[in-house]
């Protein structure tokens, strides 16, 4: 496929409460972005194990 016959894929972000696209953020808004870290369901810990963690954390 040529690269004239593709759409552009424009990502959005949530930013200060509102969805932007990422193509109008300033250079300070992109920055921060660009650190930002993806949530995987698969690394978090279930609510009773974090809870238990917690726990033992404020004894």
């Amino acid at each position: 496929m040529k690269n004239e016959n593709r759409t552009a894929c424009e990502v959005f972000s949530r930013s200060m409460g509102f969805i932007r696209p990422i193509k109008n953020f300033n250079i300070g808004k992109f920055a921060e972005f660009s650190e930002r870290k993806t949530f995987k369901e698969s690394n978090a810990l279930s609510a009773g194990a974090r809870h238990s963690e917690l726990l033992k954390m404020a004894a």
